[in-house]
């Protein structure tokens, strides 16, 4: 009997998988953000088991989640249709703040994701 051994293809396709869910949320880190400087192991790669939104703010002062520009509006019903999630489900909110900014503006945007009711927030930063 001849028959097609579809093995090797599986283990083809569950690499891609892999590859692809590890990949996913470095594609969504496409606005142009010249992050502070902050001292080697201020803190550890990001769990790929873990869902996260990341809210960037341009030197400029626009705001966009993921690829998509938001006005700060749209950004806190952004916030609220996270918060309806079971917290367990929840994606952390990453905020990635350009190094010239005023702090005051990302202030702003912890202080709108707290007033929400979102817990899990954390700060993008490159290492010097």
């Amino acid at each position: 009997m001849n028959e097609l051994n579809v093995t090797p293809m599986l283990d083809l396709c569950f690499c891609l998988l892999i590859i692809f869910m590890i990949a996913t949320p470095v594609l969504e880190q496409t606005t142009a953000v010249n992050l502070p400087k902050a001292e080697k192991g201020a803190g550890k790669t990001p769990d790929a088991k873990v869902q996260y939104r990341i809210v960037s703010i341009d030197r400029n002062g626009a705001y966009s989640v993921g690829s998509r520009a938001v006005t700060f509006a749209q950004l806190e019903a952004e916030f609220a249709s996270i918060a309806k999630m079971p917290e367990s489900e929840q994606p952390v909110v990453r905020i990635r703040g350009d190094g010239v900014l005023s702090y005051q503006k990302i202030i702003d945007v912890l202080s709108a994701a707290k007033a929400k009711g979102l817990t899990k927030a954390g700060l993008d930063t490159e290492t010097r």
